[in-house]
């Protein structure tokens, strides 16, 4: 027994012993290995999950600021929502929207001293005010955009409302997107966005960035190891976004333990195992957030960059330029015809076209210069090779002509186009924002040339916006001192000879510069918003003086941004009723431009006038579209012949002919005829015997003043008194 004994114990202290501890020291420095991998794992998921959440937050806030820059900087939103509010723009395009509540689900308008001027929640009226709703956190969000009052100006933030439910707010100004509206005189009014961070927000954040168990408490519970603190603009604590905790590392862990217990030999293979399941959990991870971050960066429709990675790649390039010289350019996009196809067939065409446009853009942009879409129907292209310059010029002429051929959409054919802006630096040091501006002054100067063509930014474009915006503020000035005047050009009958009528005409004799065109300052008083109240102006006065002529008809054109207001007839009779005079001896003017714009709404109001009494006249027949489907589709009293059309009457046969085939379309419509511009007794003799119902030219009588007007209507021998304003 005693042979036995020793060696057994030999070998127990020898080798069993230490093996044993060996196996033991390595099972338990592998469990401690293991277990330590385990905690790293799920620590390390907690921290990436905590940037995935910290990003989706930062994209919701993002997302909201962008609707609120499509919905604040916006021509329609200025001259909407200022002054008297516009009910159905309001509730088409803002209370609506919060009904459908994918955007925003409540909406604010703050006036300019910061009092709600109207808010609605989920398409009812709001409860309560604003500031009662979102108190000094919405004060500090106000007062911060008030410092800025610029365009895109929005800030943004997390907020708590009255019932404890936290809101992310987008606070800006309200200003017109393009040079075409003047901006409010003093403080801007706000348009406050909000959406609710309800469990709806929630369950989209989880989709679109992966986050199982997302859970928001109204309480922050500082305790909570799987937390990011929500605070408000003014630093207070509002809420806390929650996870459930990470067990993928802890699982592995004891999947692996028993294994482990029975195989020492198994332990460096389970811990490599161990760590190829913890590399590729943080593979994953990595690639969430690299996903997330793209989606923070990239437009989600076409898969472009987006305005806020345009930013810093042209902020990059102004940098690089300012170090080494280079030149730099920006080439700015804006589709011309989309509005009407996304209006025509749909919004799911519409983003079927954007992504053909951006696929194409893409394809000529690839190696050039970096592609981005700015938002709704505008790209942008930043260059900064070389050969920006000679580049520019080449890329905008290949991105217009690749819309020359029309697009298939789902079995039909469409034509757009595009109108493009470039803007350079190249010897001017000038910052990103303002080239992006520059551009973007371009790009309506190219709509305004034709569109479908390329206009480059010159200083002179920003010198001539300066001098239209000085024309109108003197006009709006004049308006104001009643120094706008009313003349009268008197019409008449072809077959007496004698008046029948008169037309108004609105002159404005400037202090400094003489008479100024109509041609110049009606066009200033449509882009300034002041064409309303100097139609108004001319209405009243007319209608006052031509009381006085009994038996007289007065003819008034009226502007195409005037005819565009549904309310137009209403806003006429109102006018006609308070002066006292017959709608039956009004005659209103209006050019083609308004049957192209909207011919349904055109229709509509052509026909309210009708019903009350007014005629309805088609004016400068002959200088634009000229299409005879106009006369027959609108219900037209008269035709009112372009002095184009009587020019080379008596001398051209073929203008003769063409003036006779006018007048003889007119008459085969049942349409009276006036000829304006006459200005020879041959030409009115070519005219009368064409069936001619009405000539009006300086070959009569020249416009003037009311007096002279009365007089020359009432005296036997007419005498016209010309005023320094009349030609």
């Amino acid at each position: 027994m005693n042979i036995f004994r020793r060696p057994t114990a030999r070998f127990a202290v020898q080798v069993a012993l230490p093996a044993l501890l060996i196996v033991a020291a390595a099972i338990f420095a592998g469990q401690l290995i293991l277990s330590d991998m385990a905690r790293e794992v799920d620590r390390s998921e907690t921290r990436s999950i905590e940037r995935s959440v910290n990003a989706a937050l930062n994209s919701f806030l993002q997302r909201l600021q962008d609707t609120h820059g499509d919905y604040a900087v916006w021509d329609d939103a200025v001259a909407k929502l200022y002054g008297k509010i516009d009910p159905d723009f309001v509730s088409t395009n803002l209370q609506d929207s919060t009904r459908q509540a994918i955007l925003f689900d409540t909406v604010y308008l703050l006036d300019e001293n910061d009092r709600t001027v109207f808010g609605y929640s989920r398409g009812q009226p709001a409860l309560r005010n604003a500031g009662s709703e979102f108190g000094t956190a919405l004060d500090a969000m106000v007062l911060k955009v008030r410092g800025r009052s610029s365009p895109y100006d929005s800030v943004t933030g997390f907020v708590e409302d009255q019932s404890g439910d936290i809101y992310a707010l987008a606070v800006g100004s309200v200003l017109p997107s393009s040079t075409k509206m003047a901006p409010p005189l003093g403080k801007p009014r706000l348009l406050v966005l909000g959406r609710a961070l309800d469990s709806a927000a929630l369950a989209r954040i989880s989709r679109e960035f992966v986050l199982d168990g997302l859970i928001l408490s109204r309480h922050p519970d500082a305790s909570s190891p799987n937390g990011l603190k929500i605070t408000d603009p003014s630093g207070r604590e509002i809420g806390m976004l929650s996870w459930a905790s990470p067990r993928e590392g802890y699982a592995a862990f004891r999947r692996v333990l028993p294994t482990a217990y029975l195989a020492v030999g198994l332990v460096c293979l389970t811990m490599l195992f161990l760590m190829a399941i913890g590399y590729f959990n943080l593979v994953e991870l990595r690639k969430r957030e690299q996903q997330a971050v793209y989606a923070a960066n990239h437009d989600e429709l076409t898969g472009l960059p987006n305005r806020s990675a345009l930013g810093r790649a042209l902020g990059a390039a102004v940098e690089t330029r300012q170090r080494d010289g280079s030149a730099v350019g920006l080439v700015y996009l804006d589709l011309d015809g989309f509005k009407e196809v996304n209006d025509t067939y749909g919004h799911e065409s519409g983003d079927y076209l954007l992504r053909h446009v951006a696929n194409g853009f893409a394809d000529i942009c690839e190696g050039i210069g970096f592609l981005a879409r700015v938002g709704g129907d505008e790209f942008a292209i930043v260059l900064d090779s070389p050969e920006t310059v000679k580049r520019a010029a080449e890329i905008s002429d290949r991105l217009v002509r690749f819309l020359d051929d029309p697009v298939a959409l789902n079995g039909r054919f469409v034509q757009i186009g595009t109108s493009i802006g470039v803007a350079l630096a190249d010897d001017e040091a000038i910052g990103a924002e303002e080239l992006l501006r520059r551009a973007d002054v371009a790009m309506y100067l190219a709509k305004e040339f034709g569109r479908n063509r390329v206009a480059f930014y010159d200083p002179s474009i920003d010198a001539a916006r300066a001098e239209r915006m000085r024309l109108a503020d003197q006009l709006r000035e004049a308006l104001k001192e009643d120094r706008l005047a009313v003349v009268y050009q008197p019409i008449f009958d072809a077959a007496t000879m004698q008046p029948s009528g008169v037309e108004a005409l609105v002159r404005w004799l400037h202090p400094e510069i003489g008479l100024v065109p109509p041609d110049i300052f009606v066009p200033i008083a449509e882009e300034s918003g002041l064409i309303d109240q100097i139609g108004s102006f001319v209405m009243k006065r007319a209608c006052r003086d031509a009381l006085d002529w009994p038996g007289v008809r007065l003819s008034v054109n009226v502007s195409p941004v005037q005819f565009r207001n549904p309310a137009f007839d209403s806003i006429l009779a109102a006018q006609l009723s308070e002066i006292g005079f017959p709608p039956e001896r009004l005659e209103i003017e209006m050019t083609e431009t308004h049957l192209v714009a909207n011919p349904e709404r055109a229709q509509s109001i052509i026909a309210s006038l009708r019903a009350r009494g007014v005629a309805v006249s088609l004016d400068d027949f002959g200088t634009g579209y000229s299409s005879i489907g106009y006369l027959r589709r609108f219900s037209f009293d008269k035709l009112k012949l372009d002095r184009s059309l009587v020019i080379g009457i008596t001398t051209d046969e073929r203008a003769r002919e063409l003036c006779e085939a006018t007048i003889a379309i007119a008459r085969a419509l049942d349409l009276k005829v006036t000829a304006e511009g006459v200005e020879t007794e041959r030409e009115a003799a070519v005219l009368r015997q064409a069936g001619c119902d009405f000539l009006q030219g300086y070959a009569f009588a020249r416009p003037m003043s009311a007096e002279a007007a009365g007089s020359f209507l009432h005296s036997t021998v007419p005498q016209a008194v010309a005023l320094p304003w009349s030609r």
